[in-house]
């Protein structure tokens, strides 16, 4: 049986804690998304995790979850995957959780990769634009302040993907985070 209310919410790396239409990134339909998706390639899924969950790290354990994805993208139900991922990044787009942070009513352990930078859709912003999304060691003070009861765990070091980055830094800095009351 579940508890009836949650008794701590643990973010780690939230998408959303910026309004990127908001911010100037222009606005694409689920086609457009849907057809960016088809087709995507192991080269390209690497590329990009490389970039932004491991902080232009590499190393050839991360190499199982790359061709995870890209066996999604060539296997039968490939374009329900792409289409999936097209409703997902709309989703992120067009509903940003930055705005609902403050109606958080639990105790809140945020934690953040500093070397983070997602920003979906920021490769069709222009560079100047560009050049301001995807701050996540401003972002996550600002989503830590916005977030009653809220604790903020940073990972200098880390991307988007603490918890593979680095296991045994994450999974030290979530017990102590929970084994301690939270604000």
């Amino acid at each position: 049986m579940y508890p009836r209310e949650l008794t701590h919410l643990v973010l780690v790396d939230p998408i959303g804690l910026e309004d990127w239409l908001q911010k100037g990134v222009p606005y694409r339909t689920v086609d457009d998304w849907y057809r960016a998706e088809r087709g995507k390639t192991a080269a390209q899924i690497r590329a990009y995790e490389k970039r932004v969950y491991y902080a232009d790290e590499w190393r050839p354990d991360y190499e199982k979850w790359v061709q995870m994805l890209a066996g999604m993208y060539r296997g039968p139900g490939s374009d329900d995957v792409a289409w999936n991922s097209a409703l997902l990044y709309d989703m992120i787009l067009t509903q940003p959780v930055v705005h609902d942070l403050p109606d958080l009513r639990v105790p809140t352990l945020l934690m953040i990769g500093d070397k983070d930078i997602t920003a979906i859709g920021s490769d069709t912003a222009p560079p100047a634009i560009r050049a301001t999304l995807g701050h996540y060691p401003q972002l996550g003070k600002d989503a830590a302040a916005a977030i009653p009861g809220a604790k903020l765990v940073k990972f200098p070091t880390l991307g988007h993907s603490p918890q593979m980055q680095d296991p045994n830094a994450f999974h030290t800095a979530i017990l102590a985070g929970l084994s301690t009351p939270l604000p």
